[in-house]
C-alpha cells in the first residue's frame, strides 16, 4: 500500500514538473517520441551521482535541435537538474526554452545553472551547409569552466554523451547527400529531423566516460587554463569519437575496397608467392585464386537490406515466438567496452535462428550489426546473397588441402581486425545437436589472436553470449539426427519449408551475457607481454585459455528455462512415470540450485510455482511438452503421474541438457558418494574419475583446481542437508529427502555412464576386427545399445546419442582404450587385454545402480 502510495506521489511530482518546463504541446511530442528512447539505467544512476557530488555539463559532438530538445526533456523526466546553459546552439533553437541561458559570458550562463539547480550542455562542432564533417568549434567555453572548477566550492564533471538515432555508417567518402544535408557523424537540420523520426523507436541514449575537471586540474599543476582547456577539449573529441565508433563501427568501406586491400596484405601476398614457387604456378593465377576465394568469403552489408530485413523479423518473431528477453544490462556492459577496443561477440549455438537473433536486437537498439561468420553451407541461393548483405561472410567447415583458401580467410579476418569491425561468430563451430554446449573449436579465436600478435590491433574484447531457447525450431531434425540418422546439408527445399515453422510457437528466447573479456588482460594474466614475441606454444595456449574461458562465460549465463526444469525433472528418473508432488519437488531442488549459483532464471519462472498442476510457467511447459506428444499424464488415486514417450526421450534431453553445465559438479559427487560412501579421498577420486571420463562433454569452472571445485561442491551439498560430513568421511545425510534428492542429481548423468558403457562394450568389436573406423564403431554402439535397452540392462533411451558416442570414441583415444591409423581404429595399450577393456566398462557400471 506504502509502495503504490509512493508511486502515485512520484508520478504526480514528474507531472507537475513536466507542466512547470514545457507547454501542452510540447508535453505530447515528448511524450509521444522521447519515452521511447533507450536511456539505460546505468547511466541514469551514474548521472545522478555526479549531480550529487557537483556542477555536470554534458557534452555532444556536433549541433543538433533534436539532441537539444531530447536531452531537456530526459532530464525533466528523471528528475534530475534540467538542462540551464548552452553552448553553440542557434538561439532560435531555444527560444520555447526561456529558463535557459544562451547568450552572453560563459561563467555568466555556468553560473546562473549551478544557482538555479540545474546543468550545463555544449555542442563541440556547429553543422554548416555544405560541410559533411561539421565546422570547428565557434564558441569555447572550456576556459571558463577550468576557472570556475579552480576557484568554485563544486566540481565539475564534464560527460561525453551521445544521443543515437541514425541507422546509417558515416562512410570513406562522402556522397553528394552527406555533403548537403551533412552526415551520420554532423547531421544538418533536415538531416536530424528525417532521420531522428524514421528511426525514433530504436533511438539510444549513451554516456561515456566523465572527467573530473578539478582533478585533471590537479594532476597537472604545471598548465595554465587555456592549455588546459584545449586538452580536456580534445579528451572529449577522443571519447566521443570512440563512443560514436563503439555504436556505429568504422566508417563504412565499398566491399570491392575491402577486398583490394586485403589482397595488399603482405602476409598474404608472401604466402601466397611462396604457395606459387612451391608449386610451380605463377603467381598472378595464384592471386586470382584468392581474389575469388574472398569474393566467396566476404560480407557485403547493406543498410538498405537491414532495414527490409527488420519489420520482416518483427513479424517472424512476433509470429512463432512469445518474446526475447534481452539482458539489458549486460549488453549496455559489453557495449560500452566497444569504445575501449573492436568486440567480439561469441554466442552460443543451438538453432539457425541464432545468426539473426543478434544482429536484430542490435539493429532495433541502434547499434551497428556485427559481421558474422556462418557456415558456407549457408550460402546457397537465395539465402546466402540475403545473410551476405545482413553482414554474414562464410567459411568452409574445412580448410585441409587448400593452402590458398586457408590463407585468404585468415587475411580477411585480419584486415577486419585492422579496420576495428564488430565480428560474431560461435565458439562451438556447429549447432549443439544435444542442447549442451560443445568443447570451442579453436580456428576462429587463432585467426582473432594472430591478427592482434601481428600488430593489426592493441586489443579484442570477446563477449560471451548465451542464446536460449524454451523450444527450438529444429528439435525435431536434431532426435532424428542423434539416433543415427545423417544431417540434411541446407538446401532451397529446407528454406520452403518455412511455413511450417510459422505455423507453430516456440515459447521465448533469451539473450544474456557474461562479462567482456579483453585479450590483453588474459595475456597479461598469462605473463605474457603485450608488444613482444611469443612462442608458438604460448600462443597455443593462450587460445586455448581463451576458447575455454569463452565457453565458460556462456555456461555461466545460460538461462535455466521451464522447459529445462519440468526435462531434466521428468528423465532423470527410473521407474516407469512419476508423481505430481515427485516432479514439483526436483523442480524445486533445481531452482534452488540455480539460485544458489546465481544462474538467470526465466522471468516467467518469478513468482511461478513449481508444482506442475498450479497455474504458471511449469505447468504451461508441461503442456506444451503434452500437446507435443512427448508426455502423456495418467490420473490415478486423485494423483497426477507423468510418463515420457520413449521415442521422443531423445528430443526432450535437448531441453535437460541445456542445463547440465549448471548441475554437473553436484551431479558428480552425487554419483561417487552413492557408488560408495566412506572416507572423504575415495569419494574424491571417483569423482575425479567421472569428471575425467566426461571432460569432454562438461564445461568445468575455469582457473580452480579440481581439489577446490570437488570441496566447495561438498560444501554446497552439505548446506542443502543432502550430505554429511564428519572426520574426513563423507555419508548420505539421514533427512528422509536426502537419498532421494542425491538420486535424482545422480541420475541427470544417467544417460551419459550408459553411452559411454555401450563405448567400453563396443572395444570387443575392434578386437574382433569389427569397427574398423569411427563411423563404424559408433553404429555398433548403437546396435549395443538397442539391445541392451530392449533387454532392460539400461534405462534411457536418449543414451543411444550419436554425438555422445563420438565424444566418448574421443576419450578412448585421449586415454589409448583406442588408437587410430589411416583414419583405422585399433585398440590401444591401455585396452590390449580383455581383462583391461572388461575393468573399464565395469568401472562404469559401478555408478550405474539399479532401480
Amino acid at each position: 500500500m506504502e509502495s503504490a502510495v509512493a508511486r502515485t506521489s512520484n508520478q504526480e511530482q514528474e507531472a507537475a514538473l513536466l507542466k512547470e518546463e514545457f507547454g501542452p504541446v510540447s508535453r505530447m511530442l515528448g511524450a509521444r517520441y522521447f519515452d521511447g528512447v533507450h536511456f539505460p539505467p546505468e547511466a541514469e544512476g551514474e548521472l545522478r551521482t555526479l549531480h550529487d557530488q557537483g556542477f555536470v555539463v554534458h557534452v555532444m559532438r556536433s549541433t543538433a535541435w533534436i539532441n537539444f530538445l531530447y536531452l531537456a526533456w530526459a532530464m525533466v523526466r528523471r528528475a534530475l537538474p534540467p538542462v540551464r546553459a548552452v553552448v553553440n546552439l542557434r538561439p532560435w533553437f531555444t527560444r520555447p526554452f526561456r529558463k535557459t541561458a544562451q547568450r552572453g559570458d560563459f561563467d555568466v550562463r555556468f553560473t546562473y545553472a549551478r544557482r538555479h539547480g540545474g546543468s550545463g550542455l555544449i555542442f563541440l562542432k556547429k553543422t554548416a551547409l555544405m560541410s559533411a564533417s561539421g565546422k570547428d568549434i565557434e564558441e569555447n567555453p572550456f576556459p571558463a569552466l577550468v576557472n570556475m572548477a579552480r576557484k568554485g566550492d563544486r566540481n565539475v564533471f564534464l560527460v561525453p554523451e551521445l544521443f543515437v538515432w541514425e541507422k546509417r555508417t558515416a562512410r570513406i567518402k562522402p556522397g553528394i547527400m552527406d555533403i548537403i544535408f551533412g552526415s551520420p557523424e554532423a547531421p544538418g537540420f533536415l538531416h536530424s529531423m528525417v532521420a531522428f523520426f524514421r528511426n525514433y523507436r530504436r533511438a539510444q541514449f549513451r554516456v561515456g566516460e566523465p572527467i573530473d575537471l578539478r582533478r585533471f586540474i590537479e594532476d597537472n599543476p604545471q598548465d595554465s587554463d587555456e592549455v588546459i582547456a584545449r586538452k580536456v577539449r580534445s579528451i572529449l573529441h577522443h571519447h566521443l569519437a570512440r563512443e560514436t565508433r563503439a555504436v556505429f563501427g568504422p566508417p563504412s568501406k565499398p566491399p570491392d575496397r575491402l577486398m583490394d586491400e586485403t589482397m595488399r596484405d603482405r602476409q598474404l601476398r608472401r604466402a601466397l608467392d611462396a604457395h606459387a614457387a612451391t608449386v610451380g604456378r605463377r603467381p598472378e593465377s595464384v592471386y586470382r585464386e584468392a581474389r575469388r576465394n574472398l569474393a566467396a568469403i566476404a560480407a557485403r552489408p547493406s543498410p538498405t537490406t537491414l532495414a527490409f530485413a527488420s519489420p520482416l523479423l518483427d513479424w517472424v518473431f512476433q509470429r512463432i515466438y512469445d518474446g526475447i528477453e534481452v539482458d539489458e544490462a549486460g549488453l549496455h556492459r559489453a557495449l560500452k567496452m566497444a569504445g575501449r577496443a573492436p568486440i567480439v561477440l561469441c554466442p552460443s549455438h543451438k538453432s539457425h535462428v541464432d545468426y539473426l537473433v543478434m544482429s536484430w536486437v542490435l539493429w532495433n537498439r541502434g547499434y551497428a550489426v556485427p559481421l558474422v561468420a556462418a557456415g558456407a553451407n549457408l550460402s546457397f541461393f537465395p539465402l546466402g546473397p540475403f545473410l551476405r548483405r545482413c553482414g554474414a561472410f562464410f567459411l568452409r567447415r574445412s580448410f585441409k588441402g587448400d593452402p590458398i583458401y586457408a590463407e585468404s580467410f585468415q587475411a580477411y579476418v585480419r584486415k577486419l581486425v585492422l579496420d576495428g569491425v564488430h565480428q560474431e561468430f560461435f565458439p562451438e563451430g556447429g549447432r549443439s545437436r544435444t542442447g549442451k554446449l560443445l568443447p570451442p573449436k579453436l580456428g576462429m579465436f587463432t585467426w582473432q589472436v594472430e591478427a592482434v600478435l601481428e600488430g593489426a590491433r592493441n586489443d579484442l574484447i570477446f563477449v560471451p553470449v548465451s542464446i536460449d531457447y524454451e523450444k527450438v525450431v529444429e528439435s525435431g531434425s536434431y532426435s532424428k539426427e542423434l539416433a543415427g540418422g545423417e544431417k540434411k546439408p541446407e538446401d532451397i527445399k529446407a528454406l520452403l519449408s518455412t511455413p511450417k515453422v510459422l505455423t507453430a510457437r516456440y515459447g521465448r528466447i533469451h539473450l544474456t551475457f557474461d562479462e567482456p573479456l579483453s585479450l590483453v588482460d588474459l595475456m597479461k594474466s598469462r605473463g605474457l607481454t603485450p608488444g613482444e614475441p611469443v612462442t608458438d606454444e604460448q600462443k597455443k595456449g593462450l587460445v586455448r585459455a581463451l576458447g575455454n574461458r569463452v565457453m565458460y562465460g556462456i555456461s555461466k549465463v545460460s538461462t535455466v528455462t521451464p522447459h529445462a526444469l519440468v526435462s531434466a525433472a521428468l528423465l532423470a528418473h527410473r521407474r516407469r512415470g512419476i508423481t505430481q508432488r515427485e516432479l514439483g519437488d526436483r523442480i524445486t531442488l533445481l531452482r534452488r540450485i540455480a539460485e544458489e549459483e546465481r544462474t538467470p532464471l526465466s522471468k516467467t519462472l518469478e513468482n511461478a510455482p513449481s508444482d506442475p498442476e498450479t497455474l504458471g510457467a511449469i505447468r504451461d511447459a508441461l503442456q506444451t511438452f503434452r500437446a507435443d506428444g512427448m508426455i502423456r499424464t495418467q490420473q490415478a488415486r486423485g494423483e497426477f503421474i507423468y510418463q515420457p514417450e520413449d521415442e521422443r526421450r531423445a528430443e526432450l534431453s535437448f531441453y535437460k541438457n541445456t542445463l547440465m553445465n549448471l548441475v554437473t559438479p553436484r551431479s558428480l559427487v552425487a554419483n561417487a558418494l552413492l557408488a560408495g560412501a566412506g572416507p572423504y579421498e575415495g569419494v574424491k577420486a571417483r569423482a575425479l574419475f567421472l569428471s575425467r571420463l566426461f571432460k569432454v562433454e562438461f564445461i568445468y569452472r575455469v582457473g580452480l583446481t579440481f581439489d577446490t571445485i570437488f570441496a566447495e561442491t561438498v560444501e554446497a551439498l552439505v548446506r542443502m542437508g543432502l550430505v554429511l560430513r564428519s572426520d574426513d568421511t563423507l555419508q548420505v545425510a539421514p533427512e528422509p529427502h536426502a537419498r532421494p534428492s542425491l538420486e535424482f542429481l545422480a541420475d541427470l548423468m544417467r544417460d551419459y555412464l550408459e553411452a559411454y558403457l555401450l563405448a567400453a562394450m563396443t572395444l570387443g568389436d575392434v578386437a574382433e576386427g569389427t569397427a574398423t573406423d569411427r563411423k563404424t564403431f559408433v553404429k555398433l554402439a548403437m546396435e549395443t545399445g538397442r539391445a541392451e535397452f530392449h533387454a532392460g540392462r539400461i534405462g534411457a533411451a536418449e543414451s543411444l546419442a550419436k554425438t555422445t558416442l563420438e565424444n566418448a570414441v574421443a576419450y578412448l583415444l585421449d586415454q589409448k582404450y583406442l588408437v587410430e591409423e589411416d583414419k583405422k581404429l585399433k585398440l590401444g595399450p591401455a585396452a590390449s587385454e580383455p581383462l583391461a577393456r572388461a575393468q573399464l566398462a565395469d568401472e562404469i557400471r559401478l555408478y550405474l545402480r539399479s532401480a
